[in-house]
């Protein structure tokens, strides 16, 4: 018998759940995200330990979502100093470095970019070779002025073996201290996109390691010995020390696991999942019980980027959307008092006119300290100058029109598919939505995040281009297949649950004989 927690860092929330071994949930909470996210994590973790009465040592594993790589990005804060190398010469010169980056984001980054000769075709041939002495030069102007280095080559997702003797090279030169980003282990095939990845990569790893460092000290603390697991952008876990070395692909958990857990309680294998907050409801679809991934370039910080991203579509419907009447029209946000709800709604003897007033007057939410639902109505008829019932009737069809837009907007088809709900918000949700079979309010879905963190496997994605023309299909595809599980055996799963989540095999335009191979695969923690 052993048991694990699972805690999502939410911008409002932190929310944990104790499970035991068979995923039932013995206990949950939400308590505030502080400033410095580790106290409210170690508060979220020491409420639920709290609740029951097991031996600390039983807690075998906990499992954290966090959004610390995605706020240091969008507020640009605490990112390394970093170099980035680019293996291509004589071609891609026309486009530098960060071309696409913000600004203030280039400025904060773009002291060291450097372009080398190398770099190969996408069947393999090369290019140019790697020039030593020109990669030296650059590396010794780096010495003692970087704290990580970004590498991308032309097509190294074909042969990546350019990007690790730059590697190498680097270790020597820079030192051991200085981490490395190879392109080839974080996106997928384009140049630029997968060369932004690798740099916004190599930018995070600073905060990464001083997150991992705060999360085990936030454990030991508490005199817990379990061993630690971060979520990552596809529903999977990633390994303390891998998440050091690839902190971007932590950057879309939070979806994710709100994906996953909402899923597993809901027990639907294929739907589509709407986790309402205080500020957005995020949608996103289940396939086999994992998130749809995008196929778009997505977007971090302002930077293009193609490393793996669920498909997750945002609207401005949550607990804290402001709610205004202009003549006979009603307008629901997009903008949101957040966080800040209990002191800036009406409810809260605040000035500004939430959803969660509506609902609250309405008797459909409790929250403790509210204002009564009389007094709440008075006050709501005098802002918009009609009967509540008006109003009300008004705001639940604006919500019902925004929610049911989502749903068309997620789905492939016309055929209608199970709705499931979750997130502090969910009251919010219309019972019944056009094009949905069915709405599902599973139960402790207020903390479908965590519980998704704490359900996660170990999860490992390889992807490789290979000419078919010089190179046997289906021997290429055994082979990955082989190499992932390895890695995933390696990375702690256990060998016999180990089951294959994707194979695919996509011939690429314009290239004679060019296939990309794609493999996913996911294991059950070692028990």
């Amino acid at each position: 018998m052993y048991y694990k927690i699972g805690v999502d860092v939410g911008g409002t929330n932190t929310d944990a759940v104790l499970v035991s071994h068979t995923n039932t949930i013995l206990a949950k909470t939400k308590q505030t995200t502080t400033l410095d996210v580790s106290t409210g994590i170690k508060n979220a973790i020491g409420a639920v330990i709290s609740k029951v009465n097991i031996p600390k040592e039983d807690i075998k594993y906990i499992m954290l979502g966090t959004t610390h790589c995605t706020n240091a990005l969008v507020e640009r804060k605490e990112l390394n100093k970093i170099g980035a190398i680019r293996i291509g010469l004589p071609a891609s010169s026309s486009i530098p470095t960060m071309a696409d980056f913000p600004e203030e984001l280039k400025v904060l980054l773009g002291e060291h970019t450097y372009m080398v000769h190398g770099g190969y075709e996408f069947d393999g041939r090369l290019i140019s070779p790697l020039k030593e002495k020109e990669v030296k030069r650059h590396l010794h102007s780096m010495k003692g002025q970087v704290e990580s280095l970004a590498i991308t080559g032309i097509f190294s997702k074909t042969l990546p073996d350019q990007e690790l003797q730059v590697a190498a090279w680097a270790k020597e030169i820079l030192g051991s201290d200085v981490r490395t980003s190879c392109s080839h282990q974080l996106g997928g095939l384009g140049l630029l996109e997968r060369e932004n990845a690798a740099i916004l990569n190599a930018a995070l790893q600073k905060v990464a390691s001083k997150m991992v460092n705060a999360f085990k000290d936030t454990v030991h603390g508490l005199g817990l010995s379990s061993q630690m697991f971060i979520g990552q952008n596809d529903g999977t876990l990633m390994s303390l020390e891998q998440v050091q070395d690839y902190p971007v692909l932590t950057i879309s958990s939070g979806p994710t696991n709100s994906i996953r857990g909402a899923g597993a309680l809901s027990k639907v294998k294929n739907g589509i999942v709407i986790d309402v907050g205080g500020t957005t409801s995020d949608g996103g679809v289940l396939v086999n019980f994992f998130p749809r991934e995008s196929t778009q370039a997505a977007q971090i910080g302002g930077v293009l980027t193609n490393f793996r991203m669920p498909d997750v579509v945002a609207v401005g419907i949550g607990g804290g959307t402001i709610v205004r009447f202009s003549g006979n029209k009603c307008h629901l946000g997009p903008d949101s008092v957040g966080y800040r709800l209990k002191e800036k709604a009406i409810a809260f003897e605040g000035d500004t006119l939430t959803l969660s007033d509506f609902f609250l007057a309405n008797n459909e939410l409790e929250i403790e300290h509210a204002e009564e639902s009389l007094n709440l109505i008075k006050m709501i008829e005098k802002i918009t100058e009609k009967t509540f019932p008006e109003a009300l009737s008004e705001v639940k069809h604006q919500i019902q029109i925004t929610i049911e837009k989502l749903v068309d907007k997620l789905k492939t088809d016309s055929r209608e598919i199970p709705v499931v709900a979750c997130g502090g918000g969910s009251f919010l949700l219309p019972k019944e939505i056009n094009g949905a079979s069915s709405v599902i309010f599973p139960e402790h879905l207020e903390v479908a995040n965590a519980f998704g963190a704490c359900i996660a496997q170990i999860g490992c994605e390889e992807e490789m281009v290979i000419n078919t023309l010089q190179n046997d299909e289906n021997t290429a595809l055994e082979q990955l297949l082989e190499k992932v599980k390895q890695e995933l055996l390696k990375n702690g799963a256990l060998e016999d649950s180990i089951n294959i989540l994707a194979k695919e095999v996509i011939p690429l335009a314009y290239l004679p004989g060019a296939v990309k191979l794609k493999v996913k695969l996911c294991g059950d923690l070692l028990s």
